[in-house]
């Protein structure tokens, strides 16, 4: 039978255009974002995965003359001097104390300023007592140990004040020599640096809640209390899972800063990030502070991952 063919398939039908593939137009809509994005990753990597080869001294009798490669590898020799030294054991212990009282005591702090700051109904007021706390995060950690050492000095102005108010007979006190008030003062100073920072996502995050829910709460005779029991911290709950996420991650990482800079003789507080300092840079043992390092890590990297877990069981959120 001879093909039937029709006017139509001899026509010259034009080339479609070949289709762009989905990357490359995502990348064409966010081109700008991805540019703003780029020196942070380049950072990154440059100072945060660019080392990473340097953990193999951990497992080495490190010799810095023979390099990387040609120091005699020791195995896990270091990583159990880490759990038998006394002084390792009891640095791990006070940055394990000093992360977790930090958590209590500061991880709320920044919800509860915004609570706080989100009821000021002055914006003039308003934006001047958010500046007000914003302002400490900008002074870096010696300075505010250098304001610390001259306002509790022993001829300070606390000491000072407290002649005026007790007399003049009265014994002056070496505030920054007592063992006692090192750790309250770390987190005290901490909390003040750093609680109006840590508001700015949670004021961020209580903006973004809808506003029909507190109107129609308070049409429904709610307080202010009740609004946020029932409306603002449950808006704030994905916000604040996530940030105790990235919290816990750094549970290990100690202020190394605030730490070196608030000791002195008076006080024996070793944490891990000192110990790194003193036994790493100070007296070469280069393999004994990497080791700390690598435990260090391992240990922030199981808490982040065990962290997400349980959020992502228990509240279905989590950061991946």
């Amino acid at each position: 039978m001879k093909a039937i063919t029709t006017k139509a398939d001899h026509v010259l039908r034009p080339d479609r255009p070949t289709a762009v593939p989905k990357w490359k137009k995502k990348f064409k809509k966010s081109y700008f974002a991805y540019l703003l994005m780029l020196p942070s990753v380049v950072l990154t990597l440059i100072f945060s995965y660019l080392p990473m080869p340097g953990i193999l001294v951990a497992f080495q009798d490190h010799n810095i003359f023979a390099g990387l490669w040609n120091s005699p590898w020791v195995g896990l020799k270091h990583i159990k001097e880490v759990f038998q030294v006394p002084l390792l054991r009891d640095a791990i212990l006070n940055t394990l104390m000093l992360s977790v009282m930090m958590i209590i005591v500061s991880f709320p702090a920044p919800i509860l300023l915004a609570l706080l700051i989100n009821e000021l109904k002055n914006g003039l007021f308003k934006r001047g007592v958010q500046t007000l706390s914003y302002m400490p995060h900008f002074l870096s950690w010696i300075a505010v140990v250098g304001l610390t050492y001259s306002l509790l000095d022993v001829d300070g102005p606390i000491n000072d004040l407290k002649l005026l108010l007790l007399g003049a007979d009265t014994e002056r006190t070496m505030f920054l020599s007592h063992q006692a008030l090192f750790v309250p003062m770390l987190l005290i100073l901490s909390v003040w640096k750093e609680v109006g920072w840590g508001t700015i996502v949670f004021l961020a995050a209580i903006t973004s809640i809808d506003p029909s829910l507190y109107e129609a709460a308070r049409i429904d005779g709610a307080n202010r209390f009740q609004m946020h029991r029932h409306i603002t911290l449950p808006g704030l709950k994905t916000t604040a899972i996530i940030m105790l996420i990235f919290t816990l991650g750094g549970l290990f990482a100690s202020n190394f800063e605030l730490v070196y800079g608030m000791q002195n003789p008076f006080i024996d507080f070793p944490v891990i990030s000192t110990v790194v300092f003193s036994s790493g840079i100070q007296q070469g043992n280069y393999s004994t502070a990497a080791a700390v390092g690598f435990v260090e890590g391992l240990v922030a990297f199981t808490l982040m991952i065990t962290a997400n877990y349980i959020a992502k069981k228990v509240s279905r959120i989590s950061i991946f």
